[in-house]
């Protein structure tokens, strides 16, 4: 599998973790394998235009476990992605979430790098989300 097939297959590999992991369902040793996708350098830029690095990103996900309810929802629509150079792929996708009944949505970009020790192969590198309204 390629770079690019490695990133969209972790944009929506991660998503699905998500879901599991918010709502309780993953059990607590999976969050180690998931922390691997994550590059000790990566920023995160979220839809507030705050930024993150990787051990808050981290963090807040450890601390999300079991915050959703059951019904809680990520659906990941691929935009596009292409290579960046020869070792980095560049993934835009669109994350609808529901939470408790409301939805939100959000755009983001996402720079990847080849890494044989992480879920898919690829680690995230930088995250950019930007909140966009629902179709």
């Amino acid at each position: 599998m390629d770079l690019i097939e490695r990133a969209k297959a972790e944009v929506i590999n991660r998503h699905k973790f998500f879901v599991e992991w918010f709502t309780g369902r993953a059990p607590e040793a999976e969050m180690e394998a998931s922390a691997r996708a994550f590059a000790s350098d990566m920023r995160m830029v979220e839809p507030d235009g705050s930024m993150i690095g990787a051990d808050q990103v981290k963090a807040m996900l450890k601390g999300a476990r079991g915050k959703r309810s059951v019904g809680f929802e990520i659906r990941v629509d691929l935009i596009e992605a292409h290579l960046v150079g020869s070792d980095a792929a560049l993934v835009v996708y669109d994350e609808h979430q529901v939470v408790d009944g409301q939805k939100s949505a959000r755009r983001s970009s996402a720079l990847f790098s080849a890494d044989k020790d992480a879920p898919e192969g690829v680690v995230w590198r930088h995250l950019q989300e930007t909140w966009i309204t629902q179709d």
